[in-house]
């Protein structure tokens, strides 16, 4: 029996571990960047999709300025994003930077170009904003 949760235990593992996993390739981007890169790419360029991918619920309460809500839990990829340009930068986040992966890997699946992903979510931005 021990042996059984022990197989299982190590499967979720891997499971759970692959799901924060994306990879990038010669037609797909992925990048994690710090708070301060972060504010860099929405400062110095306008040529983006900023999304926030938490619930409404955390949306409400506080966001980033033109973010755009797209929530993981229900995140309808097809009516979502069906009409956005594949081309353009997609800066996504959540809260901690764990829900934002998976929607990285879905949005790569669709064919996107290049995904920003917050690293530490907007908890972390939150944090460095103000201990800066």
């Amino acid at each position: 029996m021990k042996l059984f949760y022990l197989i299982l235990f190590s499967f979720l593992l891997c499971v759970i571990g692959g799901c924060f996993t994306v990879r990038s390739n010669k037609e797909f981007s992925y990048s994690k960047l710090s708070p301060d890169e972060y504010a860099a790419v929405l400062r110095d360029s306008s040529n983006y999709y900023l999304i926030d991918v938490r619930t409404a619920v955390e949306f409400n309460r506080s966001h980033l300025a033109g973010a755009v809500n797209f929530s993981y839990l229900n995140f309808h990829i097809g009516r979502d994003v069906d009409t956005m340009d594949r081309k353009k930068t997609v800066l996504v986040y959540c809260q901690t930077c764990h829900r934002s992966p998976l929607v990285a890997r879905k949005m790569k699946k669709m064919g996107f170009r290049k995904v920003y992903d917050l690293k530490g979510g907007y908890k972390k931005w939150m944090a460095s904003r103000f201990n800066s």
